[in-house]
């Protein structure tokens, strides 16, 4: 197997261009066709046809092309695991809302700071699909709620936060003493699925009560929709305290405080368990940890 032929064949596929993989690679052109017609010539089938649009994969191509991926995927885990070094490379992040909007993006850009040579790439979404995405190898690591529990995944806690709740900036709340006393208010959700959404659906039935029984005119798929809805006027919600303590010191809402409303969750880093040690990840996971836990 000549490693350099998969390399290129690869680079072909993801720029759409012979030209472009050969620019990448720092070899000719030439060069790089000569590598594709090796790897045609191996598996004796056409692989790529070019076409005024870049390149088109066969059938054939497709499948040989997924396969390639993954078996480079593994070689270069291998030699980072075992050859070491500064991280550097791309590292995938799958992330529900939370991480995603408040804190990946400060975290990526001092890691960024520390390691230069490294690439990010963020899919957003609720951690159970995260979590799929992870098992699927579509992403690297994992930054969510409590992901599940298998032998396959590495699982460590990162940080805990609470909900607040938040209403508009003129709502009256001098006799809002406990939860029930907001049962009636024009409520506004997230979208099922989310986890800001499953904790404060637990947090109700803990009251005895269903989101069923109350008043809800919205549910967004957002967290920053939701505030946004909240500061308009159209109900009073709950989101995590990151958003609620942001939106607050602008001026956009209010968060108020009953007694007997008090949701924590945990966030937590989740990879697969064979990957754990490869240097990339764990330097991402110690930096994360340090930042968090100080």
């Amino acid at each position: 197997m000549n490693l350099n032929n998969l390399k290129a064949f690869v680079k072909v596929v993801e720029f759409g261009s012979f030209l472009e993989a050969a620019k990448h690679l720092s070899v000719t052109q030439p060069a790089i066709s000569l590598r594709i017609q090796a790897l045609e010539e191996h598996f004796n089938t056409k692989l790529i046809n070019r076409t005024i649009n870049g390149v088109q994969l066969t059938p054939q191509g497709e499948v040989i092309f997924g396969k390639i991926k993954e078996m480079l995927y593994l070689w270069e885990s291998l030699e980072e695991q075992f050859l070491g070094g500064e991280p550097k490379g791309k590292l995938v992040i799958g992330a529900s809302t939370i991480p995603s909007e408040y804190l990946l993006p400060k975290m990526i850009k001092e890691f960024k700071s520390a390691y230069p040579n490294v690439e990010f790439k963020m899919k957003i979404s609720g951690s159970k699909l995260v979590a799929e995405w992870l098992a699927n190898r579509t992403v690297d690591v994992a930054i969510t709620g409590e992901p599940p529990r298998t032998p396959m995944l590495y699982v460590k806690p990162l940080m805990s936060e609470k909900l607040n709740i938040i209403a508009p900036i003129h709502f009256d709340d001098n006799e809002i003493k406990l939860f029930s006393d907001l049962f009636r208010e024009d409520w506004i959700i997230r979208e099922k699925n989310s986890d800001t959404r499953l904790s404060f659906e637990k947090m109700v039935q803990s009251l005895g009560c269903s989101l069923e029984q109350m008043n809800v005119v919205a549910e967004l798929g957002s967290t920053e929709a939701v505030v946004a809805a909240v500061e308009s006027g159209l109900g009073i919600s709950v989101v995590s305290s990151f958003a609620a303590e942001r939106a607050e010191k602008y001026g956009r809402v209010k968060i108020i405080e009953v007694h007997d409303f008090q949701v924590n969750r945990n966030f937590y880093f989740s990879c697969l368990a064979e990957n754990k040690n490869i240097p990339l990840i764990a330097a991402f996971l110690q930096f994360f940890d340090k930042e968090m836990n100080p």
